[in-house]
Parts: structure tokens; sequence; C-alpha cells
């Protein structure tokens, strides 16, 4: 685990995803943030989980911000070394580290992560209670967001579908039945 090669093999994306990771974010607002699809930013992690050797999201997270500490305070101590003191260190100031870290770290699970190697099938994905009742095409009070899949989604437009079809189908007959009857009154007052 304390091989920092490992590191390396890390893409941009699988950096970017774990940072959020690191700031509590789940894959959506993640994938939100990085302008791509949800199932891309779970695809990185579970990569990112794999190349580091980590239990799970979280403590990868949490390893890669470790190293990126470890490497912003050797280039900070290689600065301090080349820069006479009073130069800023960089321009602007280092406002990335106004605020000190933390003093108690998050906890290292969260609920919307899966746990790899976890005891059970492999790769199943955990338990996440859904709001009551059915999943809508809309989003429901207390809602950021619906939550339907994309099959969800499939299926909903496809039912959206028939359902109109279906109505068109008895608004056409009624007006069917409503003119002959019209017509057979009509005969029977001349």
């Amino acid at each position: 685990m304390t091989d920092p090669r490992r590191f390396d093999r890390l893409t941009r994306r699988h950096r970017e995803c774990l940072r959020g990771v690191r700031e509590l974010k789940g894959s959506k607002e993640i994938a939100d943030a990085l302008g791509i699809e949800k199932t891309t930013v779970d695809k990185y992690l579970t990569e990112a989980v794999k190349v580091l050797g980590a239990r799970n999201r979280r403590e990868a997270a949490l390893l890669l911000a470790g190293h990126e500490g470890q490497a912003d305070a050797a280039s900070r101590s290689e600065e301090t070394e080349i820069l006479p003191d009073d130069t800023p260190h960089k321009i602007g100031g280092d406002s990335t580290r106004l605020s000190g870290p933390p003093a108690v770290l998050p906890s290292a699970a969260s609920p919307d992560e899966m746990i790899v190697g976890a005891p059970g099938d492999p790769g199943d994905a955990p338990f996440r209670p859904r709001s009551p009742g059915p999943s809508l095409p809309f989003r429901r009070k207390g809602q950021r967001d619906n939550d339907l899949t994309v099959g969800d989604r499939l299926i909903w437009i496809q039912a959206i579908v028939l359902g109109i079809s279906i109505a068109f189908g008895m608004l056409m007959t009624g007006l069917q039945v409503l003119t002959g009857l019209i017509e057979t009154v009509a005969q029977r007052l001349s």
C-alpha cells in the first residue's frame, strides 16, 4: 500500500472523481460537475479503487488526498529552498489553503458507494432505499431530481405513448358513437 507508483497509473479523470468523493459528493453530483454520465463516474471510481488497492471509493479518495498532500508538501519545501522568504509562492496567494484541514476526517464509507471485496456477491450494487411508491417520471416533493434509471425512463416513454394512443382511440370511438346517435335522433325527429 505504500508504493507511490500506483498513483502514477491514475488518469486525470480518476483523480477528478476521487477528489469529488473526498468533497463528500455523490456520483451524480460529480458527474454534473465534470459533464459526464453518472455510470462513467462509477466506472472511473471502481477502476481507481482497484488501481490503488483500496477497500472502497472513500478509502481511495483519502489515499489520493494523502499522496497529493505529500506531493504538495515536497513541492513547497523545494520552492522555499529556491525562493526567498518574502517572495509569494503563487500569484495571488495560496487561496486553496485558507482554511486548515478538518480536525476529524469523515467516515470511511458513504451510503452511495460499493465496497470492493465485501462479503456477498462481488459487484452487486448496495441496497438503496427508494422513495415510497412507484418510480414516477416527475420529481416529488423533497427531491432534487427524479431517481429514474435509463431503463425506467424508456419504459415510461412507451407507457405514455401507449396511453396517448388508447386515449385518442377512445376519443375517436366516442365521437363516432355520438355522431351515430345524433343521426338516429335526427332521423326519428324528421
